[in-house]
């Protein structure tokens, strides 16, 4: 072969090699939508920027197609800054990203991103809201001993840019600040799949808080939360938030009902732990979200809680097992007891509750003597 030859062959070979470097680097990953920063915003005069987060968005800008619309008409958008964040997770080596887009002003109505990769051709929508008016404080039913939020919000970031809200069938919720308690006509769960709505039980206290009631016949999934008034007004909380199923813990049977010092208390039943449906949150595979169990001691003066952690390695998780079906807990010596009724911590006497999540188990009696 002449020397002509070879050097068209290395020439080429060079140029095929170039070329299937840069195809590969012209391909973006499969990304991962989490969620809007905000799921309902207020309209604008002017054009805005808009954010959700994601996670192995191409930071390329020109490799994206972002479509807007309200149903009706298609709006033009257009994906200004990718950021990167400090946040992760160890399931994974890529970081939490929040991606900003500029729109220009609407007003009131529903509105579907769509976000389509020009390289892989991945294409994902979401909804979001626009309304008239917004609140920005709900919190999930919990129990005055819980720190609050502490079942019931899981986070996609640290500190907590982004919140998913979980709440529970069968729960009484408050929303605490943001709304007009006035002309109340109804509260509402909107599906937020097929808009489907939902009318809630609801109350007024006399601090102007509105508890309203999730009931068990509402289906779990994500909703839009609002409140609508008599002059044809409304106000919608900021955040869609996750429905999820009740799980009530059940006290079978305990072997004693009279406990001493170190003895070792053994309750069995069922749904001591808490199981979430992680198919619900937007960081299913990527994070373990999980709920404690408090076993609860009460007599007629207060409450006594002993945690049983969320995680394994927790202090006291291993006490419940895989099934959620036996707890154990161990009397503590008298020297170390926190669990009493009278003053010189003799004894208590009262009920035992396990709760969960948000919901209780029946209170079944008890009495610990300390020698």
């Amino acid at each position: 072969m002449k020397k002509t030859n070879l050097a068209v062959l290395f020439l080429t070979l060079i140029l095929c090699i170039a070329c299937s470097s840069d195809d590969s680097d012209r391909v973006s990953p499969q990304f991962t939508f989490f969620e809007f920063d905000k799921d309902v915003l207020l309209p604008a005069l002017n054009e805005r920027e808009i954010s959700f987060y994601a996670l192995d968005f191409d930071e390329n800008i020109g490799n994206w197609e972002l479509t807007l619309s309200d149903g009706q008409k298609n709006i033009p958008v257009t994906l200004s800054k990718v950021e990167t964040t400090p946040f992760g997770w160890v399931t994974t080596e890529s970081s939490l990203q929040k991606i900003y887009f500029k729109a220009p002003a609407f007003g009131d109505g529903d509105y579907t991103l769509t976000i389509k990769s020009t390289t892989t051709n991945q294409t994902y929508s979401d909804v979001f809201l626009v309304r008239s008016s917004t609140f920005n404080k709900v919190l999930p039913g919990d129990v005055d001993f819980l720190n609050t939020g502490s079942n019931t919000l899981y986070t996609i970031a640290y500190p907590r840019e982004a919140d998913d809200y979980l709440f529970f069938q069968n729960s009484i919720n408050t929303i605490s600040e943001g709304i007009t308690t006035n002309g109340i006509q109804k509260v509402l769960l909107e599906k937020k799949d097929n808009s489907e709505s939902f009318s809630l039980d609801y109350n007024l206290d006399s601090n102007g808080n509105l508890s309203f009631t999730i009931p068990s016949s509402i289906q779990v999934g994500n909703y839009f939360l609002s409140v609508h008034y008599t002059n044809g007004l409304s106000t919608y909380f900021i955040k869609d938030i996750v429905v999820m199923d009740q799980q009530t813990p059940v006290i079978a049977s305990a072997n004693k009902e009279t406990f001493s010092s170190e003895e070792t208390l053994i309750i069995k039943g069922q749904n001591f732990r808490y199981k979430i449906n992680h198919d619900l949150l937007t960081t299913k595979g990527i994070s373990n979200p999980q709920s404690p169990t408090y076993l609860v001691f009460k007599d007629a003066n207060r409450e006594h809680t002993v945690g049983f952690g969320r995680y394994s390695g927790d202090e006291f998780f291993d006490n419940i097992n895989t099934d959620g079906t036996e707890l154990s807990y161990k009397i503590p010596a008298k020297s170390e007891a926190y669990i009493f009724t009278d003053r010189e911590a003799t004894y208590f006497e009262g009920e035992m509750y396990i709760q969960t999540a948000y919901h209780k188990s029946e209170a079944v009696p008890v009495r610990i003597d300390y020698q």
